[in-house]
Parts: C-alpha cells; structure tokens; sequence
C-alpha cells in the first residue's frame, strides 16, 4: 500500500462504512484485512458481511456469518448460503425459516444444494401467496404439487380462513400454475381461477 492508500485505511477503520471498509479490503492489496473486516462486524449491514465473506480471500467466515444470522434478511441467508462456500447451510436455513418469508424460502430450496426443501415448502404453505405457491411448484425439484395445488385452491382450509386468504391468490396464480406446473390438476385450477375472477 502506499501511503495515499494507508491514510485512506486510518480514515476508514475510524470513519468509513461497512460497505466501504468492504471494497478498499477487496480492492486494495496489503490493506489490514482483519481491522477492515472488524469495522464491518461492528458497523456493517449483513450484505457488506456476506459480501466480506464472499470477495475478500483470507476473510473470518464464520464471524461474518455470525453476522448476517443476527442482522440480516432471508435474502442476505438465502445468498449468503448460495455463494459463500464455507457456510453453514442448516444454521442460514434455520434463519430463513424464523423469518418466514415464503420469497426467501422459495429461493432458498430452489437454489441452495443441501437445503431441506421439504421443510421450506411447509413454511411456504404458511405463507406462501398465490405467486409464491405457484414458483415453488414449478421450479423446485422435489416440490409437493398437490400439497401446493391444494393451498392454491384452498381445499384444506377452514371455512374463516378462506376469506383471509382469498386475497393472495389470484385468478392469474391458479391459471399460470394450471398451465406450467407438471401434475398439476388443470381442471379443477382453471375452475378455481374463473371462480375468483368472476367474485372480483
């Protein structure tokens, strides 16, 4: 480094960004990789963690992943299991549960090797919408069709739920899953999509 850059360094470890800390680590060769990567746990948003974990060689990735599983998204999980290969799979997946977005779950299974697909449809039966239902169905292997065609149309909820949940699907999900989704039963989802077409 030069001595331009190790004044930037000092002005960095004392007054820069996660993020910034982040790209002068990655970009500048000789920079104090530990004291950089200390300031991004301290200050640092989880995606300047994973992001420290994925680019910079030599980075603590357990420390960082620490992070990302106090602070971060399902979506900083969800990328953070995908790229960085050091990392926990199960403890990220966990995470991605308790938050419980379906979007994050859905990724997740779709793109995460090891991930429990059958435990993240669950929770993308919880709370899965329409769209949501109808991505995991055709891009997942291993998805349950008929347990997601069944959400879809809502066959297994009670009576009160139905009019709760009524608005996150739309005629639209049941007709695309109709169409795309192998064993998907056409039928009765295209029945169901005219249904809620003409109740709108």
């Amino acid at each position: 480094m030069n001595e331009s850059q190790k004044e930037e360094q000092e002005e960095l470890l004392s007054e820069g960004t996660g993020c910034d800390c982040y790209l002068f680590a990655r970009d500048v060769p000789g920079s104090d990789m530990k004291a950089l990567q200390a300031r991004v746990l301290e200050i640092g948003f989880a995606w300047c963690c994973y992001r420290f974990a994925k680019d910079v060689p030599g980075a603590d990735v357990q420390a960082l992943q620490a992070r990302v599983l106090e602070a971060g998204t399902s979506w900083d999980c969800y990328v953070f299991a995908k790229d960085v290969p050091e990392a926990d799979i199960q403890a990220l997946q966990a995470r991605v549960l308790e938050i419980g977005e379906a979007w994050g779950c859905y990724r997740f299974a779709k793109d995460v090797p090891g991930a429990d697909v059958q435990t993240l449809q669950e929770r993308v039966l919880e709370a899965g919408d329409g769209w949501g239902l109808y991505r995991f169905a055709r891009n997942v292997p291993g998805a349950d069709v008929q347990a997601l065609q069944a959400r879809m149309t809502m066959h297994e909820l009670q009576k009160e739920k139905q009019k709760e949940l009524l608005s996150e699907v739309s005629g639209w999900d049941c007709g695309d899953f109709a169409i795309d989704v192998p064993g998907a039963d056409a039928d009765e989802l295209l029945a169901r999509s005219e249904s809620l077409r003409q109740n709108r």
